[in-house]
């Protein structure tokens, strides 16, 4: 081996020495560690799998760079001023094997010391086989030592390229080979980094769902743990309680705590910080909310903020009089005046001080609002110092921010199924749907009419999307359904709560873990003008008999309301092919909209009245006296309704009025267009944002919750003609052209942070709702519309959303382990439907005989989400 006396020379030696010593380490650990552990006279230490999960990827990684190291040595053999070593490199850190070994081995590290660490406290015998056999080793490294080596090689891989590239002159032929290399390396270091820190942050969130009670779904991807805080909050009856705060990037979680009885457990040396300082308490889910839907009230906390700026202020005045004071010294002159001065500025600046850190307590509290699709709901947290507030804020402001700025993180929905319901009847078109709720199984009960007849599809979610009945229940066009919980069915007044999970049953932010009682019903000793029992001409038509009226109350309802002013009650578990309805119910007029709300049923009818049923002392639902208000007329009937906090957002002509529950008024309105001829015809409540279409327009208007301000109009034009030109060239240009000329808004749906869009030529479209803050006065930016790859040939005619679990999730007890064993649990899905005329793959070009038939079927679309 002849060797030159330059410094690349010198590099490329030292180069090959560390690789030397590199791969005796891995030699190492296979012959005096592996291959002795998987011996049968040792075989009694670690059961063989725990070894082989703590030598992973070793002898891949052994075998590689043996081969990396003989290519140098022939390079080095034949050594000369003009030899190159980048091509070395870059063969072997190029292969996607290396890579992949790498970053296998990365993954898996963390795990292999928790199996040594567990092991060497279990298993004295274990301890005592490292500690001789890193005895005999010449370096005395421990299996430690010997196992992060591959994680600290690529960085040192890195500095000697370095040192090579400013040793080897540019017109050298191993100069760009080696600024190549080392962009390789570089490349792989960052992945192997990355992948450090992603598992190492999965694992913390693996250890944190583990602590605390009824969570799941917490290791996801791209989420990070942040911080946790011990707070107090309030807990219903004017009591507060303590509380923990664990922020995330994009979560917040909010728990009850308790401290844990008996000894505590010292934490091992190899535990995490963030596992060992939660182990003494016990933690249960309360609330799970998206940093999308909060926010910060901003009046109380500029007002904080001031008080913050005059406390600063008074110590700095406080500091400068301590200086004047010193400066006092040094006078010749008598000056017993300044003094008293001094003196007197003194305690007026302490005593002003003591004031303002005695409000402490108004200092340490943060007020947070939270956008659910009921309204807003405050959150009032007080930390244990001013300090930890403001620091919590700016990591809170800080992990919104980045969300703000990684743009749309949603994956595309999945189409799971596209199911044909055949027509009974000509002309049979799909009007309303409504998922069951409150019940194991998960059905949709869909409704179809040709005008005379009224038919009911049920929709089987489970084991697969399959229509298990479709009858008639009436002579009468179904314009309407609600899915009505049991009484102590305990399901929350709102399905959607836009990423927001309650683990309590009622809209008010309750953080009292024990408390699970329905609120006091409102006394009726208020009255209002046009409020009356029973006004209108009610009918109790029919009522079906039951074996036991206790276990009826129960059980959850389907309200249907018809075009001819009937209610159809049927319970959810009844196959309506063979049990009439449960209670019927005769109004004078149209049934145009029921919804569900504090333990209330309210019914819209067309002549502008809103029925209101609660509940007896039974439980069974008062149908003979219900409360009776006049909220729209026979021209501008209620023909939508929201619920809200405490309200109920009416669609009424083209005028949206907000309905009081408590004082059965409406307490405020605004005209959305100045055309009565053109009502409202699709509303959507998120947040503090109202999305609302008027009838034959395709632009989706969006109002402000709070202050009624028009926040920006979205034309949806644009997107479906996109998806008809563009994508769908299978459609004929006079289709497509009539399409466009009446093209309107048919439906909305706001589901998990995307608004979905029914439209009039069979488009479905989505668009991320833009997060509102309680001060947005306007959007900076319209948001885009994406059309979906499948859609309807003809109308959309309704959109709603379930969530149901996929098989085994009844397993919902095993947790991830810090062991890192696969979660055995499958996650509850949320589907999107869409029902509508016909069935269209907008990705296909082709005309085929069996989509010209699939024209006239009506289909339901299943999306994931």
């Amino acid at each position: 081996m002849v060797i030159f006396q330059d410094t690349r020379t010198h590099v490329v030696v030292e180069l090959y020495d560390t690789e030397r010593s590199y791969v005796e380490s891995l030699q190492i650990l296979i012959s005096k560690y592996l291959e002795p552990l998987k011996s049968t006279e040792n075989a009694s230490l670690l059961d063989a799998n725990l070894v082989d999960e703590i030598f992973f990827q070793i002898p891949s990684l052994l075998s590689h760079h043996e081969v990396f190291l003989e290519e140098l040595k022939k390079r080095l053999d034949h050594w000369d001023i003009k030899q190159k070593v980048g091509d070395v490199f870059l063969e072997t850190f190029s292969k996607p094997a290396v890579i992949e070994s790498y970053t296998n081995y990365v993954n898996n590290w963390k795990r292999a010391r928790d199996i040594i660490k567990n092991a060497q406290q279990s298993k004295p015998a274990f301890a005592k086989f490292l500690e001789n056999t890193a005895r005999e080793h010449k370096g005395k490294l421990a299996l430690d030592s010997l196992l992060i080596k591959p994680i600290q090689k690529f960085p040192k891989y890195e500095l000697l390229l370095q040192r090579l590239i400013k040793h080897t002159d540019v017109a050298h032929p191993d100069h760009s080979l080696l600024l190549s290399a080392q962009r390789e390396v570089h490349d792989q270091l960052l992945r192997i980094n990355c992948t450090e820190r992603e598992a190492l942050e999965l694992e913390q969130l693996r250890e944190i769902e583990a602590l605390i009670d009824g969570l799941i779904e917490l290791v996801v991807t791209d989420r990070q743990y942040l911080r946790h805080d011990l707070v107090s909050m309030a807990a219903g009856g004017g009591t507060r309680k303590e509380r923990a705060l664990f922020l995330f990037s994009d979560l917040l979680l909010v728990t009850s705590m308790k401290r844990k009885s008996g000894t505590i457990r010292k934490a091992s040396p190899g535990q995490g910080s963030v596992t060992s300082s939660l182990d003494a308490n016990k933690y249960k889910l309360l609330m799970k909310i998206s940093l999308d839907d909060l926010d910060i009230v901003k009046a109380k906390d500029e007002s904080l903020k001031q008080m913050m700026v005059e406390i600063e202020n008074l110590t700095e005045d406080v500091s400068v009089l301590n200086q004047i004071n010193e400066l006092t010294w040094t006078l010749h002159c008598t000056h017993n005046a300044l003094d008293e001065v001094i003196k007197d500025m003194f305690e007026k600046l302490n005593k002003q001080l003591v004031e303002q850190q005695n409000s402490d307590s108004q200092l340490s509290c943060l007020d947070l609002t939270l956008s659910t699709s009921n309204g807003l709901e405050t959150m009032s947290i007080v930390f244990s110092k001013p300090e930890k507030r403001a620091s919590w804020e700016e990591s809170f402001n800080e992990a919104k921010h980045k969300l703000a700025t990684t743009g749309d993180r949603r994956p595309s929905p999945e189409l799971i199924a596209a199911v044909p319901i055949r027509k009974t009847r000509a002309g049979l078109q799909f009007t309303c749907a409504a998922p069951i709720i409150g019940e194991n199984r998960k059905d949709v009960w869909v409704c179809n009419s040709d005008g005379y007849v009224g038919q009911v599809c049920v929709l089987s979610l489970q084991p697969e999307p399959n229509v298990t009945s479709c009858n008639g229940v009436c002579n009468a066009r179904i314009l309407c359904i609600a899915s009505i919980p049991g009484v102590n069915s305990g399901i929350p007044q709102s399905r959607q709560n836009n990423g927001t999970e309650l683990n309590d049953e009622h809209s008010t932010i309750q953080f009292d873990s024990s408390s699970s009682s329905e609120d006091e019903d409102r006394s009726d000793g208020e009255e209002s003008g046009d409020i009356n029992r029973a006004s209108a001409p009610i009918k109790l038509v029919e009522v079906s008999s039951t074996d036991s009226d206790e276990t009826d109350n129960q059980q959850s309802t389907m309200w249907l309301g018809t075009e001819d002013g009937c209610i159809h009650v049927y319970n959810s578990s009844d196959n309506i092919r063979i049990k009439k309805n449960k209670i019927k119910l005769q109004h004078g007029s149209a049934v145009l909209s029921i919804i569900y709300m504090d333990n209330k049923v309210y019914i819209a009818l067309g002549n502008g009245d809103i029925i209101i049923y609660d509940r007896e002392s039974s439980g069974c639902w008062n149908t003979s006296s219900p409360t009776t208000v006049s909220v729209g007329s026979t021209t501008m009937p209620v023909s939508k309704m929201l619920p809200g906090v405490g309200k109920i957002w009416c669609g009424c002509g083209n005028t949206v009025k907000v309905f009081n529950t408590e004082t059965l008024a409406t307490e405020n309105s605004m005209t959305v267009n100045n055309d009565a001829n053109k009502p409202i015809t699709c509303i959507m409540l998120s947040g503090n944002g109202l999305w609302l279409s008027l009838q034959t327009s395709a632009i989706i208007k969006c109002f402000h919750t709070i202050s009624f301000e028009l926040l920006c109009e979205v034309n949806i034009a644009p997107a479906v003609t996109k998806m008809l030109t563009k994508f769908f060239l299978g459609c004929d240009d006079i289709i497509r052209q009539h399409k466009a000329a009446c093209l309107r808004v048919t439906s909305l749906l706001a589901c998990k942070d995307l608004l979905w869009i029914g439209t009039s030529a069979g488009v479905l479209l989505t668009m991320p709702l833009p997060h509102i803050t309680p001060t947005t006065t306007k959007m900076n930016s319209t948001p885009s519309v994406v059309g979906v790859s499948y859609g309807h040939t003809g109308h959309v005619r309704f959109l709603t959303n379930v969530e149901y679990p996929t098989a085994n999730s009844e397993n919902t007890h095993q947790r991830y382990s810090y062991k890192g064993k696969p979660d055995q649990r499958t996650n509850s899905k949320l589907l999107v439907i869409s029902g509508g005329d016909g069935y269209e793959d907008f990705r296909s070009s082709n005309i085929s005989e069996v989509a010209g038939r699939e024209d006239s079927t009506n289909h339901l679309l299943l999306w994931n989400i």
